[in-house]
């Protein structure tokens, strides 16, 4: 599958914008994680996943899922810089 390779500066803007515009109006503080970059484990899978996901309420939480969920199938990660680390999942 092709992705678009995007900067984790730039992922992270990308996720946490839709994040916004979807969570729950009452909710102001739950905030999604930054990206890290990770070993692939597959060619069909991206290289990339979250950080630790701090303490959010349920639906934010939910909104996390789906948000990233669509993003894992469309971004890559393209940072130079830094060695993939293990996956955690």
């Amino acid at each position: 599958m092709d992705r678009t390779f995007l900067t984790p500066g730039n992922l992270y803007a990308r996720l946490s914008a839709e994040f916004r515009m979807l969570r729950p109006d009452s909710c102001t503080s739950c905030s999604v994680p930054l990206p890290l970059v990770v070993e692939r484990a597959s060619p069909d899978f991206a290289n990339w996943e979250l950080g630790a996901v701090p303490q959010v309420c349920e639906a934010c939480r939910a909104t996390i899922d789906e948000v990233v969920g669509r993003a894992l199938e469309h971004y890559d990660v393209h940072d130079p810089t830094v060695s993939p680390a293990r996956r955690r999942h």
